[in-house]
């Protein structure tokens, strides 16, 4: 691809982070995060995505006409990345992109602003992926889990993210890997694995386990059981013991030599991780669960990759 700008945006239920880049470099002035307003309506969202490109834009101050030659999506699942169109459903995110295009309407949007149709260049291309694939794109390139030769990575969040690489490359149909290297739908008791390995998974289990929340949230609970209450440390062990319960099965089938976890649930890692691999060589997989150092900077280096 040819030197130019490359706009670059995770996208959450709940936050955007966004970024330029200039060839696999980020630019820092640009970097922000932004309200991902995944609950109006689809040219409301389009329209919301087209004015976080014009701030980070403003932000960095880089108003002069060096050509934006790619944007590169990391998006949650399920969505048809190589046709661009938004599949979710029944999830409380984005339910109003169902069945559109998202690409072209992005696209259609960007070339109607008087102020960014001149920096598009003529090779401008638009390109999704799965948030989790991208993050493990990065960590496998950069990371973590470029030391191994198997590797499942985890993104953990408002939901649950996945992908299975083998020698630095995505696996997503095979018969030791689930469809399109996707957990989130594993069946547990009444629902799904992105029910209970997630922000809400979390929250549910410590009603369950009578964990007085009051008003707190996640992060508010991590921090209670790294100051060492009892009732919140064994919550989050037990979060680990969840995980393995749900996910041995699958991540047995491909045995993988490292788990590398990442999403903002990650930052409390160190709480259920233990437990989570524990959980996991009990049922006789001896794989390595790692914490990922910055999930960000992996997942924009695998947007990096992706648009390239």
């Amino acid at each position: 691809m040819k030197s130019g700008l490359i706009l670059a945006f995770d996208v959450g239920g709940t936050q955007i982070k966004a970024a330029v880049m200039r060839g696999s470099a980020v630019i820092e002035p640009t970097v922000g995060q932004y309200e991902a307003k995944s609950y109006l309506a689809a040219d409301a969202i389009i329209a919301h995505f087209v004015a976080i490109v014009k701030d980070m834009l403003h932000r960095g101050g880089m108003l002069d006409p060096e050509p934006i030659v790619g944007f590169g999506l990391a998006f949650p699942g399920p969505f048809d990345y190589e046709k661009g169109i938004c599949l979710i459903r029944g999830l409380g995110k984005f339910e109003s992109l169902y069945g559109l295009e998202v690409g072209r309407l992005i696209e259609e949007a960007l070339y109607a602003d008087d102020e960014l149709r001149t920096r598009l260049a003529p090779q401008f291309r638009i390109a999704f992926e799965n948030d989790a694939a991208l993050f493990g794109l990065g960590e496998a390139s950069g990371f973590k889990a470029g030391e191994a030769e198997r590797a499942v990575c985890l993104t953990i969040g408002t939901g649950l993210g996945s992908c299975f690489i083998e020698n630095g490359e995505l696996v997503k149909h095979r018969p030791d890997v689930p469809e399109n290297g996707w957990l989130y739908p594993t069946p547990y008791h009444y629902g799904i694995a992105d029910e209970y390995i997630s922000k809400i998974g979390v929250l549910r289990l410590a009603m369950d386990r009578n964990v007085d929340i009051g008003d707190r949230d996640v992060k508010q609970l991590a921090e209670a059981a790294f100051e060492g209450s009892i009732p919140e440390k064994e919550l989050f062990e037990a979060f680990g013991e969840q995980m393995a319960v749900i996910l041995g099965p699958a991540l047995r089938r491909f045995a993988p030599d490292v788990i590398v976890i990442g999403g903002q649930i990650s930052k409390s890692g160190g709480l259920f991780a233990p437990s989570f691999q524990a959980g996991l060589e009990a049922q006789g997989l001896k794989a390595m669960v790692r914490i990922s150092r910055d999930t960000f900077a992996s997942t924009f280096r695998g947007i990096y990759d992706l648009v390239k």
